[in-house]
């Protein structure tokens, strides 16, 4: 079925929908904030949910990729800021967009607070607000496959425009025929499954993946990630609770018996594809917006803790086309489109069911 009608009747409610918060207990004085506590539990994984009030501090992972002495990377789906901090870690200046803004001040909090330093903005995934050929890194973590294929189909598109020539995109995915998704996570899934406005995850097969790639990047690889479980980290054996750290050691097992029998991918829960800038430009098309990443750099050096130093990046996401910071700081606005997209406590919300008309 073909959605784009559909596109009109977008779930707003979803930018400022918050998690269900239980009250800070009077007697915790831990570094990680109590809500944080409450995201990391929410979206790091069902081994996570008994950790509530337990993680002394931020959890820190290491991102799978090699680290650079400056490089952009965008972050799909920030959520609470774990990847955000990790690319930081690894010398990129980190951008995450997710489709919350409570998840977009969360990230933001964590680079602070972790004294790093990067931005977040408001946007949906099937239409990145970005300029093209500007991200050297495009990064998401089980975030893609929470939308209608159509809308994945749609990313997927836009990261091939937005990486710079060298860049490339390392993307985790679900395996439908994973040992633990097959037989306990696929049958509940696949109810919503064509539900365009469903946020709950899509699985696909890596023949269905390898298809996917295959037309959109064509220069693509495959890697084992997790088993008994999606998004399990080596570093969780030190974050979980014992009885979940056995969880961690079978999936880590699993991955360490796929590095020797390669074939064992096609049972795992998750994998990660690793795939390569695919558009055919001309070389000097990739070097059309300089301007604006020059400008973006400008701000960045005078002030990084400025979120709104992101704007030369941006565009419309209705037009494509550029975006001004408006003088009071508080709008983009597309001349193109003449439509005012608005600025929430510094965080720039960049949805078409959001702008005003100008």
């Amino acid at each position: 079925m073909n959605y784009k009608e559909q596109d009109i009747e977008f779930d707003r409610t979803k930018i400022y929908e918050q998690l269900h918060y239980s009250p800070q207990p009077p007697e915790y004085n831990g570094s990680l904030p109590w809500i944080v506590q409450q995201q990391i539990a929410e979206t790091n994984g069902i081994h996570y949910q008994d950790t509530v009030g337990k993680l002394k501090d931020y959890p820190v992972y290491n991102m799978p990729v090699e680290s650079v002495e400056k490089g952009f990377m965008l972050d799909i789906g920030c959520g609470w800021g774990r990847w955000l901090l990790a690319g930081a870690n690894k010398g990129y200046i980190p951008i995450g967009v997710d489709l919350r803004l409570e998840f977009c001040q969360a990230g933001l909090e964590t680079l602070r607070n972790n004294n790093k330093n990067g931005y977040t903005i408001v946007a949906d995934l099937k239409s990145l607000p970005f300029k093209e050929n500007i991200f050297d890194l495009i990064w998401s973590y089980s975030v893609i496959q929470h939308t209608h294929k159509d809308r994945m189909l749609n990313c997927l598109s836009k990261i091939d425009q937005l990486l710079s020539i060298n860049g490339y995109t390392f993307l985790e995915f679900p395996n439908r025929n994973g040992i633990r998704n097959k037989f306990v996570n696929v049958s509940k899934a696949d109810i919503n499954k064509d539900d365009y406005n469903s946020w709950n995850v899509r699985y696909y097969t890596i023949d269905e993946y390898k298809n996917i790639f295959e037309k959109e990047f064509g220069n693509f690889e495959l890697q084992n990630h997790s088993f008994i479980g999606i998004g399990v980290l080596p570093e969780d054996l030190k974050y979980v609770s014992l009885k979940n750290k056995l969880l961690v050691g079978i999936s880590l097992f699993g991955s360490l018996l796929t590095s020797i029998i390669p074939p064992l991918i096609n049972f795992s829960d998750s994998i990660y594809i690793k795939a390569h800038k695919n558009s055919n430009l001309k070389v000097q098309d990739y070097n059309s917006n300089a301007e604006s990443v020059m400008k973006f750099l400008d701000l960045n050096s005078i002030n990084p803790t400025d979120n709104l130093n992101v704007w030369p990046l941006l565009s419309c996401p209705v037009s494509g086309g550029d975006l001004i910071l408006n003088d009071s700081k508080n709008a983009l606005i597309s001349s193109k489109a003449q439509l005012s997209y608005p600025i929430v406590s510094g965080i720039p919300i960049l949805i078409s069911s959001e702008a005003s008309s100008l």
